[in-house]
């Protein structure tokens, strides 16, 4: 039995790839990369294995970018995965060299200018990303497969001008892809419930209702029940651009209220008058809260009579008090 060899791993497990580019693949479609949507994938960027999406991933993709009608990234391996190690050997020794990513189409092109020789599909102008993963043998040339929201794969419809397919051949793969019809449409629909979702948190973002923190479970939770969503924004209340005003200006009155009450008022005396007897609600509440507490159980009447006449002379000066 031969005997396993340990090897020295790197300080940092990564490799570089052309992750895909605009030629035609061998289904007879094209993808644009210059029209890759990234920003979802990028805050959350994992490297999955055979798009298995449910599977722990193996590591994480770093400098994607998109130049000379490629898309390029660096792969980062997981050195404390131990799957992910097997897997880096696998690419290091030239065993594996593939990698695949998964698209959401979000926009296609029929145009002649568009197509090139052999193309029996639209050009897939616009896509989001969705996952990058490490596989054996890629399921196309440049190596895209494309997904529905839910997952399942997506079907381009064929080309209604295309002089290169016999009407007989092009009449067959068309009734063979007619459930191509529905999940275009399921895709679409996706797509549009997905752009109302976070327009309406945005809104109420914008109305002050919702925090940054809410923002992202806030449009999944509309994607499934949209109206709810709308129901319990629509009732919260802004704690700022609509009501602020209104407190500032309430808060002024009390501070000249407060100030008229206060004037000639000096700590331990008012109006020069230093006997207790004299003291108003508002004194025992600043100097002694504790005696106008007591004051409360054993000294109702007076208690009550104090606090009417602080009411009144609040009331003088636009005070509410509760």
């Amino acid at each position: 039995m031969a005997k396993e060899v340990k090897r020295e791993l790197p300080e940092k497990l990564e490799m570089d790839f052309i992750i895909c580019d605009n030629t035609l693949n061998r289904k007879g479609w094209r993808l644009l990369v210059e029209g890759i949507d990234m920003e979802g994938f990028l805050k959350n960027p994992v490297c999955c294995v055979q798009h298995d999406t449910w599977a722990v991933p193996v590591g994480k993709w770093k400098n994607l970018r998109v130049g000379n009608e490629q898309f390029l990234g660096t792969m980062e391996f997981d050195r404390n995965d131990e799957n992910a190690v097997k897997l880096y050997w696998k690419y290091q020794d030239g065993f594996m060299n593939a990698v695949s990513i998964s698209i959401y189409p979000l926009e296609e092109n029929e145009e002649p200018a568009m197509l090139v020789q052999g193309q029996r599909y639209p050009t897939i102008t616009k896509s989001e990303l969705w996952e990058i993963s490490l596989v054996t043998v890629p399921g196309q040339k440049n190596a895209v497969k494309l997904c529905m929201p839910d997952g399942e794969d997506y079907k381009l419809n064929v080309i209604s001008n295309n002089k290169n397919i016999s009407k007989m051949k092009e009449q067959e793969e068309r009734k063979e892809e007619t459930p191509a019809d529905v999940m275009v449409l399921k895709h679409q629909l996706a797509i549009e419930s997905k752009r109302n979702a976070k327009n309406l948190v945005k809104l109420h973002q914008q109305r002050g209702v919702v925090q940054d923190g809410e923002v992202e479970s806030l449009e999944k939770l509309a994607l499934s029940d949209y109206e709810t969503v709308e129901k319990m924004l629509d009732a919260r209340t802004p704690t700022k651009e609509e009501n602020q005003e209104e407190k500032d200006e309430e808060g002024k009155k009390l501070a000249e209220a407060v100030k008229k009450l206060t004037q000639n008022t000096e700590p331990g005396k008012l109006s020069g008058v230093s006997e207790r007897n004299d003291w108003t609600f508002y004194d025992y509440f600043r100097k002694d809260p504790k005696a106008l507490d007591a004051m409360r159980e054993k000294d109702p009447e007076k208690y009550k009579k104090l606090e009417a006449d602080f009411a009144e002379q609040a009331k003088e000066n636009g005070l509410k008090t509760e």
